[in-house]
C-alpha cells in the first residue's frame, strides 16, 4: 500500500504535465498578444496612414497652380477650402511624362521631393522632415553632371559631408551653364531669351535676368540650321555665321565686345578686304552686315 500510495498511475500523471503545460503556454500566449496590440498601436507612421490619410493628386503645371497655394517656406495649403494638404503630387508636362514629385504632411514638405528635365533625365532630388530639410540635396544638369551635392539634418547643413559641392562651385547659375551650347527654334529661342544684340540691346538670359555668354545655333522651323551665334556677357563676341534657305553659308563676320571687327562673307561670297566695315567711326555702318 506505501508504494501505491507513493506513485501516482501513469496515465494521472501525464494529465497532470499536460494541464500544467497548457496553463503555461496559454498565459506565455496571451502576454505575446498583449505586446503585439501594444506596439501596433504605438506605430505612428503605419502603412494604413499613407493609404487611407493622405491624398494623391496629379494634374499638369498650370492646374497645380489653379489648386494649391504655397508660401515662401513651401508650405501648402488648398485653395478651395484652405486647408493643409496632406498627400503626393505629381505633376505632368502636356506630352504626359512626369516633371516633379512631392509630398506633405499637413501642409509641410515631408519626404522625398524629384524634378525631372523635359528629357526625362533627374535634375533634383531633395528630402524634408515636416518643414525642414532633411537628408540628400541633389541638382544635376541635362548632361548628368552633379551641379550641387549637399546634406542636411534638421535643417542644419553638413558641409564635411562632400569632397566638393560639384559644378556650382565655379560660381555660375544651372541655367547658364545649361545654355552655354543652346540649339532650338526661334519660338524656342524667345521662351529661353531676351533682347537682341543686333539692334544695340544685349541678350540674357530670361530666368535669371543674366547677361548670356555661350554659343547659340538657331534652327529653322524645319530643323535646318540659320545662324550660328557667339556672345560674352550678352555681346556678340567672335565668329557669327549665317545659312540661307539652301543652307548655304551666306554671311559671317567677326566680332568683338559687341563691336564688329570684319566681315569675312557676304551675299555668300569671300568679301574684300578693302571694304572691311570699322565701326568705331560710324556704328550705324552695321546695317551693312545684316543687307542681302
Amino acid at each position: 500500500m506505501i508504494v501505491m500510495e507513493k506513485f501516482l498511475p501513469q496515465k494521472n500523471q501525464t494529465q497532470i504535465t499536460f494541464s500544467f503545460f497548457f496553463l503555461l503556454f496559454f498565459f506565455i500566449g496571451c502576454e505575446q498578444e498583449v505586446v503585439v496590440e501594444e506596439v501596433v498601436e504605438e506605430e505612428q507612421f503605419a502603412i494604413s496612414d499613407l493609404i487611407q490619410q493622405k491624398s494623391y493628386w496629379e494634374g499638369s503645371n498650370n492646374e497645380f497652380e489653379e489648386t494649391f497655394i504655397l508660401n515662401d517656406e513651401g508650405n501648402i495649403k488648398l485653395k478651395e477650402n484652405d486647408s493643409a494638404f496632406s498627400g503626393y503630387i505629381k505633376i505632368k508636362a502636356r506630352n504626359g511624362t512626369i516633371t516633379a514629385m512631392k509630398s506633405y504632411t499637413g501642409g509641410y514638405p515631408d519626404g522625398d521631393f524629384f524634378e525631372w528635365y523635359e528629357n526625362g533625365k533627374l535634375k533634383i532630388k531633395s528630402q524634408y522632415k515636416m518643414g525642414e530639410k532633411h537628408g540628400y540635396f541633389y541638382i544635376w544638369t541635362q548632361k548628368g553632371d552633379v551641379y550641387s551635392q549637399r546634406y542636411f539634418q534638421n535643417d542644419l547643413e553638413d558641409f564635411g559631408r562632400f569632397e566638393n559641392e560639384g559644378a556650382a562651385a565655379s560660381g555660375k547659375s544651372l541655367a547658364s551653364l545649361e545654355l552655354e551650347e543652346w540649339e532650338g527654334t526661334g519660338s524656342e529661342f524667345y521662351i529661353k531669351f531676351a533682347g537682341d544684340p543686333k539692334r544695340g540691346g544685349t541678350l540674357h538670359i530670361r530666368e535669371t535676368e543674366e547677361l548670356y555668354t555661350g554659343v547659340i545655333t538657331a534652327l529653322d522651323d524645319s530643323g535646318n540650321k540659320e545662324a550660328v551665334l557667339r556672345y560674352s556677357n550678352g555681346k556678340y563676341d567672335g565668329r557669327i555665321s549665317k545659312w540661307n534657305q539652301d543652307g548655304d553659308l551666306w554671311h559671317e563676320a567677326e566680332y568683338s565686345r559687341g563691336e564688329l571687327v570684319q566681315i569675312t562673307l557676304k551675299n555668300g561670297k569671300p568679301f574684300n578686304p578693302n571694304e572691311i566695315i570699322d565701326l568705331s567711326e560710324n556704328p550705324e555702318k552695321v546695317s551693312l552686315l545684316f543687307e542681302e
